[in-house]
């Protein structure tokens, strides 16, 4: 099922807390016409706000790939499993390695969504399995969604692969460095610390479109 034909798609959300950027992450996936929805969940949030069941192991995953959505909370499988542990790191790479592996069996866009994807890689250390997404999932239809409040500490080469990133309010001068890496087309520090929370201002890199907008 592989197209080596499709366009590139990731997305890079970022902003400060409350600021709209997990909302905007939860519409996304809920508007998005796609074939399946595939959401690292390690904290309950994304099961709870769209009220979807959890699945805890590999029989579950592949059970869940009918309703279109699959919820997975790490837990069960990875005991211990927090972030900055062997346990968290192995919970990401067996995820992010299924959900590759699920979508080369079907055609149709995929979702993947992580947030503060941060807390389970570093700068310096990025899982293969986070990478082979990142870079390659466009063969499978695969698109990989991260939201964080600090894009300074997501690694470059997942920064650098965004062909989309939605920028809510931010106030720290190290988010905007790290930003300001990605040329972002009309990128305007002062514009994204002076938004009302909320509201949006998304840059397209592929055609270099920007776009302003509110999640609430």
């Amino acid at each position: 099922m592989s197209d080596y034909s499709l366009p590139p798609r990731s997305t890079l959300l970022a902003g400060m807390t409350g600021s709209g950027k997990t909302s905007f992450a939860f519409r996304y996936l809920l508007n998005a016409p796609v074939a399946a929805r595939f959401i690292f969940d390690d904290r309950g949030q994304a099961a709870n706000r769209l009220q979807k069941k959890h699945v805890g192991t590999a029989n579950e995953c592949e059970a869940a790939l009918l309703s279109r959505w699959i919820v997975f909370n790490p837990s069960r499988m990875f005991r211990g499993c927090l972030p900055g542990t062997e346990a968290g790191e192995n919970a990401l790479r067996w995820f992010c390695n299924w959900c590759y592996d699920a979508s080369r069996r079907g055609r149709g866009r995929k979702i993947l969504l992580i947030d503060e994807l941060w807390k389970w890689c570093n700068t310096r250390k990025l899982p293969i399995e986070l990478a082979t997404v990142a870079v390659e999932g466009r063969v499978e239809n695969l698109e990989l969604v991260t939201a964080t409040q600090t894009p300074e500490k997501i690694p470059f080469s997942i920064r650098g692969s965004a062909t989309e990133v939605v920028l809510f309010k931010l106030q720290h001068a190290k988010a905007f460095e790290a930003l300001d890496e990605l040329q972002l087309p009309g990128f305007d520090p002062a514009e994204i610390q002076a938004l009302p929370l909320g509201s949006y201002v998304a840059f397209n890199r592929i055609s270099g479109a920007v776009y302003r907008g509110r999640i609430f």
